[in-house]
């Protein structure tokens, strides 16, 4: 019973998320961000909004506070990057990329999980701070 509610959470945010990816691809930002919103508000209970304009310590608290499983976790940074992609040097940019940071560190810190599409996107991120911001 357990296995299929992780399983049916699983498909569930994959399925999200490749809606979302879909959104993007077709240049349609406006529908991009209502639906990321709608997924935020249901999923993590805060908008797409009220979450960007977090900083850094008040995002960190946010998740040590909520207590996300993993699942919840990675679906947030992959949203958090396909808002943010192409990354464009910014202000908003810049904070929305340590929040992803923040995010795999979690998964890897504390649920003790690492995916080789997070460790490539982490570098890409890395890649491109460097470039940018040093």
């Amino acid at each position: 019973m357990q296995k299929d509610f992780i399983i049916n959470e699983v498909e569930r945010i994959a399925y999200a998320t490749t809606r979302l990816a879909g959104f993007k691809n077709t240049v349609n930002p406006e529908a991009f961000d209502r639906y990321a919103d709608q997924m935020l508000q249901d999923e993590h209970d805060i908008t797409l909004p009220a979450l960007l304009q977090l900083s850094d310590d008040e995002f960190e608290d946010l998740l040590n506070r909520r207590n996300y499983s993993p699942d919840k976790l990675d679906a947030l940074a992959q949203l958090l990057y396909l808002y943010y992609q192409p990354f464009v040097v910014t202000n908003e940019t810049l904070a929305g990329l340590r929040k992803i940071v923040a995010i795999f560190n979690l998964l890897e810190q504390k649920h003790h999980r690492a995916s080789l599409e997070n460790m490539n996107k982490r570098d890409t991120i890395y890649q491109f701070l460097k470039e940018n911001y040093e």
